[in-house]
């Protein structure tokens, strides 16, 4: 009997340290964006440089938004895949969950959210639907058909921004996909109360996207988890960040700092919990700080907005330094052939030569290819990487329909391969207004000098062109030498001008 009774009550009390930790409070939102920042910037010595060029591609895309035009009138879809990594099954939430996680982010950011009804009154004015959109992707970065929730069974009892290893299998986590083609959302057991963290445009891109704490992820009743962080307003906060979003309050604690966002009120610090009423901070009264700004550090219960201040920074990334996502087919279940020279270079070739293609493509893979190549020899071909041989001078189209049985796709670049002659060409000889130089493809011309029977230059050009005229108009008739500085030397033609 005895047995039994403390058999119960190790029953009942591990039951109530579960619930317990279940329960247990966070540090205010735990967002560990800005601390994964600085680790960025001490282990990437390339970071700060790659994030300053995209900060400066931002505000090239806001001063070039026409006068008057707020937001796009075009909504923005961004594909996204969910790893799960997981080591216990209850860090391997269902799909359910993460289905209702992507349709939060749907509602905050379209403003679709039952919620907006605890907007301020004063702040109803600034709250914007962003025009941004969320997909799941339907298929991979090979071509193949996928869920778009990518499950990774790891050995890791928990990851941490510090390590972010949970971005790659080899250190127990799962591989990002083409950050220009997919959004990454990881979800895991996040240590030391972190409820997530994001990377910035400018990351590299085994590095880029977004952490979740499984715990988190999604809303009810999907999400079980009893604590202030259960609606899915975490994953609306990175990516907010992702879409290069600051704190409501800044990186400080000062009033002298800011988001950058004219529509946001100055505010000293995070706000934490649930407030009553307004608070005010830097002077920011009678409305107080926007405490119920998604990229604030309250409950979940209590964020409801972005401001338009917001939904336009981040459609000016989507433009600029996050601009490759508008390419990205992986929810819309298209085959696209893509291709080029296998050398960049080889765009341009000198008769007699032979170009390498490289076939690609976007979507769904293909099973059969075929090329047309004007001018080349072969002129068809049904490998996926042929060699072409050029042999006449001119300008070629190129062409390639992939197709997979279901669909297919043509490509075709107008004057994509250039072919000069073999050697210099220099006409007509003899000359009476122009002289032409045609440069091989096997050299570069740098400058070219006529000079008289006397050794006197008479004309000289600098060549930034394939093509090059001479205007010898107003030259006597007679002898010239045309001296030609280039890639291979110096060397010298005879030329001829009558009148």
């Amino acid at each position: 009997m005895r047995t039994r009774v403390f058999s119960l009550l190790l029953l009942l009390l591990t039951a109530a340290q579960a619930l317990a930790q279940d329960l247990a409070p966070v540090r205010g939102r735990g967002c560990a964006t800005d601390s994964y920042q600085e680790v960025m910037q001490q282990r990437d010595p390339g970071f700060e440089q790659r994030r300053q060029q995209a900060l400066e591609a931002v505000q090239q895309a806001l001063q070039q938004q026409p006068e008057g035009q707020h937001l796009r009138q075009v909504t923005i879809s961004i594909p996204v895949v969910f790893h799960v990594v997981y080591s216990k099954e209850s860090e391997n939430i269902p799909d359910a969950q993460v289905l209702s996680q992507l349709a939060v982010l749907n509602e905050d950011f379209r403003r679709l959210n039952a919620d907006t009804t605890n907007t301020p009154a004063p702040f109803r004015a600034f709250a914007a639907d962003t025009e941004i959109e969320f997909c799941l992707a339907i298929v991979d970065p090979q071509g193949n058909p996928t869920s778009g929730i990518n499950r990774t069974q790891t050995t890791k009892t928990s990851f941490s921004y510090i390590s972010d290893q949970v971005k790659a299998s080899a250190s127990g986590g799962a591989d990002a996909w083409d950050p220009t083609q997919y959004l990454n959302i990881w979800i895991c057991n996040l240590a030391n109360d972190e409820l997530g963290y994001s990377s910035s445009p400018g990351a590299l891109p085994e590095r880029d996207g977004v952490v979740l704490h499984y715990r988190s992820v999604g809303t009810a009743p999907f999400n079980k988890s009893a604590w202030s962080y259960n609606l899915g307003r975490t994953a609306t906060h990175e990516v907010g960040h992702w879409l290069g979003l600051k704190h409501i309050w800044g990186l400080g604690m000062t009033c002298n700092d800011s988001d950058d966002i004219d529509d946001t009120p100055n505010q000293l610090n995070e706000t934490v919990g649930c407030p009553e009423g307004a608070v005010t901070s830097c002077r920011n009264g009678p409305n107080g700080n926007m405490w119920q700004n998604y990229m604030d550090y309250t409950n979940d219960a209590c964020m409801n907005l972005f401001t338009r201040g917001q939904a336009i920074y981040m459609q000016s990334v989507l433009r600029s330094a996050r601009g490759s996502i508008f390419n990205s087919v992986a929810c819309t279940g298209e085959l696209r052939s893509r291709f080029e020279t296998a050398q960049p270079q080889d765009t341009l070739v000198a008769a007699g030569d032979q170009v390498q293609f490289a076939g690609s493509s976007a979507g769904f893979k293909p099973t059969s290819w075929l090329w047309h190549f004007e001018g080349g020899t072969p002129a068809t071909s049904t490998e996926q990487n042929p060699t072409i041989r050029y042999t006449r001078p001119g300008k070629y189209r190129v062409t390639l329909t992939t197709s997979n049985g279901n669909m297919s796709h043509t490509l075709e670049k107008e004057e994509y391969i250039y072919v000069t002659a073999e050697d210099l060409l220099v006409y007509p000889n003899p000359a009476t207004g122009f002289i032409t130089l045609e440069q091989s493809a096997r050299e570069q011309v740098q400058q070219v000098e006529l000079v008289n029977r006397y050794g006197q230059i008479v004309l000289r050009q600098q060549v930034q062109d394939r093509v090059v005229r001479m205007d010898v108009r107003e030259l006597p008739a007679g002898m010239y030498v045309l001296r030609i500085s280039s890639t291979d030397g110096l060397s010298v033609k005879k030329v001829s001008i009558v009148k």
